[in-house]
C-alpha cells in the first residue's frame, strides 16, 4: 500500500502535516494547517476548543405560535366605477327639489359649499367619494360600474421554487411592456 495522500489547508493550500485542525470560519467548517489555525482559530494549536467554555446564559424563547391556515383567495370582480355624464344636471335638479340652500346642504352632506356648487354647475366632476355622499343624501345615481368580469388568478403552489428559466421569462416579459 502507498503513502496516505497528503491533506491540504483549505485556506492557504499548504500541505498539512499531521491530522490538521477543524475550525469554524464564517459558518463553514474547514480543515486548516497550524499556521492558519493560529491566524483564524484565534488560539495556538492544542489550546483551541470548539465547545465554548464557561457557563452560558439561558435564553428563554416564546412558545411558537400555531400556524394559521391561509384564507382561500376569493376572486373579486374587476370593474371600473365612473361618474355618469349628466352628473351636474342630476345634482342640480336634486338640490332644487330639496328646496334647501347650498349652506344647509353643505353641512348635511359633508361637502363644502364651493364643491357642491362646482359639481352642480358642471365646473368639475365629483370624486367617487363625493359622488357616494351625494348619492346617499339625494338618493340619486351618480356612479355607474362597468366591466364586471372575473379575471382568473393563477395560483402558485406554496412549495414552488422558480427556475432560472422562469426568472428569465419574467425579465423578458417585463422588458416587452
Amino acid at each position: 500500500m502507498g503513502k496516505a495522500k497528503p491533506k491540504y489547508c483549505e485556506i492557504c493550500g499548504a500541505p498539512i502535516r499531521g491530522p490538521g485542525h477543524r475550525i469554524r470560519l464564517e459558518g463553514a467548517e474547514v480543515l486548516v494547517c497550524d499556521r492558519c489555525y493560529e491566524k483564524y482559530g484565534g488560539k495556538k494549536p492544542g489550546t483551541f476548543s470548539i465547545m465554548p467554555t464557561g457557563r452560558q446564559r439561558r435564553v428563554s424563547r416564546p412558545a411558537p405560535r400555531p400556524k394559521r391556515e391561509p384564507k382561500p383567495y376569493r376572486e373579486k370582480p374587476l370593474y371600473t366605477e365612473e361618474i355618469v355624464e349628466d352628473y351636474a344636471e342630476r345634482v342640480y335638479k336634486a338640490i332644487q327639489r330639496s328646496g334647501k340652500s347650498y349652506e344647509q346642504l353643505s353641512h348635511e352632506i359633508g361637502l363644502s359649499m364651493n364643491d357642491l356648487r362646482a359639481i352642480a354647475h358642471g365646473h368639475r366632476e365629483p370624486t367617487i367619494k363625493e359622488a357616494r355622499k351625494l348619492e346617499k343624501y339625494f338618493k340619486i345615481k351618480l356612479i355607474e360600474t362597468s366591466g364586471e368580469e372575473m379575471i382568473e388568478k393563477r395560483t402558485i403552489p406554496r412549495d414552488y421554487e422558480p427556475t432560472l428559466g422562469d426568472i428569465a421569462n419574467i425579465r423578458i416579459r417585463k422588458r416587452k411592456k
